[in-house]
């Protein structure tokens, strides 16, 4: 194919066409694709060969049972990638703006965001705006920030990488303590004291646990294994499950102990199945409310933030 000079009007891909794109290499096949758009088939595959031809480059390789990008496809909607947010945001602040379109406030919480943490997220919100519709979505930290970053939530709870991004800002900060609970069938240990040097009767009893833990492929997960490891312990999990709410769920059954955050223990209506275990010394993390850095949110966005009880 030769390729015809970009400067030339109209371009050779536009919006719509990109989506398209994007639609195919998503789904992987052009008659699941077509679907989705609500074309037919032979409709959407024209669409991408007429695209292909004023770029003058092959975007897909076909077989008879799926496409697939070439090196030219991937680097085209990679390099594009940011576009679709952008416009879907700007056309969600348009209609909330100028064509009286429902507000709305979109809101990402980690799985390690247990229960007992989002009345000071979500109260005030919900008292003073209640007008303003919410959509909360529960989500891994990774996915948190990339959806964040594209525009696609306006605010994201978590517990933070070492590095955040450049392309978010930190609204609000929080130190989270942990305890150590245990169901309440069994007698809680009598030598484990809080502001005391960690005894070996205490490390002994501890290893000797069936530990519920978050991954360690999670910021969280990860930090409560260094904490313990920096104590003598390495216990291996006996699950793994994705929420504080549903280990202490497990821990009341009597399924292990587990680290996990004091509100997610508040929060839990049945208390009187755990014991809470003191220990010599807390493990706390950090957890963070953060935007977008380079976009001034809505009014809307900014009193949500501001009505954030989360310190």
């Amino acid at each position: 194919m030769n390729a015809p000079p970009f400067t030339n009007w109209p371009p050779p891909l536009d919006l719509y066409g990109l989506g398209l794109l994007r639609m195919a290499a998503k789904h992987g096949s052009m008659t699941r694709a077509a679907a989705a758009a609500g074309l037919t088939q032979s409709a959407l595959t024209r669409q991408v060969q007429g695209m292909e031809q004023r770029l003058g480059v092959a975007l897909f390789d076909r077989t008879t049972r799926q496409v697939r990008l070439t090196a030219a496809g991937e680097s085209l909607l990679r390099d594009t990638a940011g576009l679709m947010p952008m416009l879907d945001e700007a056309l969600r602040r348009l209609g909330q703006n100028h064509l009286a379109s429902a507000l709305e406030v979109r809101v990402g919480v980690s799985r390690s965001i247990a229960l007992g943490h989002l009345p000071g997220l979500l109260h005030a919100h919900a008292r003073r705006a209640a007008n303003v519709r919410t959509i909360v979505e529960h989500l891994s930290s990774t996915e948190l920030l990339s959806k964040v970053e594209a525009g696609e939530l306006d605010v994201g709870v978590l517990c933070p990488p070492r590095r955040l991004p450049a392309t978010v800002t930190v609204t609000h900060r929080m130190a989270d303590v942990f305890q150590l609970v245990m169901s309440a069938a069994v007698p809680p240990p009598d030598f484990a004291k809080r502001g005391q040097q960690w005894p070996a009767r205490l490390t002994t009893w501890l290893r000797q646990q069936s530990w519920l833990l978050l991954s360690a492929h999670t910021q969280t997960g990860g930090q409560v294994r260094r904490w313990l490891k920096d104590r003598g312990l390495t216990p291996e999990p006996v699950m793994e499950p994705d929420s504080f709410d549903l280990i202490v769920h497990l821990v009341a059954l009597g399924l292990g102990v587990s680290l996990v955050p004091r509100r997610a223990v508040a929060a839990f209506p049945r208390r009187h199945l755990l014991h809470r275990v003191p220990l010599p010394e807390e493990f706390r993390r950090e957890l963070v409310v953060i935007a977008r850095r380079s976009v001034k949110p809505p009014a809307h966005v900014q009193e949500f933030v501001e009505n954030i009880l989360f310190s």
